[in-house]
């Protein structure tokens, strides 16, 4: 039986903080922009009577100068990717995709689990997550916007190519509901999974 469901997880700060998202955006550029001049204003100076060495310093220090600028530009660059992002789950023929969406613009395939791959699949609350979370040989993998709401988010623990993922999510009702239809083998299914969202354990 085919099933087929696609679920978008809204991230509610984007409407809310979109002036901020633009006053921030137009400043890292004007931060970038500051630093490249001040490493220029450092670096191409007048050098006639300058030895190697003196150069050779004065161009290691016009960058240095310009380091902290370069670093703000992109830390704010991934404060706000994170703070702009909300992700697409779609299940679809015995395979789950999620793809993350950047501003509502920017589209990128995050994971593909073939459901034959998941191992393992129940809330975050539970007994069995803390364990695999535990784990150093695991990869994590978080594709959520409201981490708050923590009796919501379910994990997927699945193994792709010799290698192990721990994906977090945070379906909805119909699309828990979908997944335990596609997962043939119900003990994978923690117990945790057929609690109501928005109930704690």
């Amino acid at each position: 039986m085919e099933i087929y469901y696609e679920q978008n997880v809204e991230n509610p700060n984007i409407d809310k903080h979109r002036k901020r998202t633009t006053v921030l955006s137009v400043l890292r550029y004007v931060i970038l922009v500051l630093g490249i001049l001040l490493a220029i204003l450092i670096i191409f100076q007048p050098a006639e009577k300058w030895r190697a060495s003196m150069v050779i310093f004065v161009l290691v220090f016009g960058l240095l100068s310009a380091a902290p600028f370069v670093a703000t530009f992109f830390l704010l660059g991934r404060f706000l990717k994170k703070s702009n992002t909300e992700y697409d789950y779609r299940l679809d023929n015995g395979t789950f995709r999620v793809i993350k969406v950047v501003q509502r613009n920017y589209r990128k395939l995050m994971a593909v689990v073939p459901i034959s791959t998941i191992e393992s699949v129940g809330r975050i609350n539970c007994d069995a997550y803390e364990r695999y979370n535990a784990s150093k040989d695991i990869k994590k993998l978080f594709a959520i916007c409201h981490y708050d709401k923590e009796e919501d988010i379910v994990y997927l623990r699945y193994r792709n190519e010799g290698e192990d993922f721990l994906l977090h999510i945070e379906p909805d009702e119909e699309l828990i509901a979908a997944l335990k239809k596609s997962l043939s083998r119900l003990g994978i299914i923690d117990k945790s999974l057929h609690q109501p969202i928005g109930k704690k354990l």
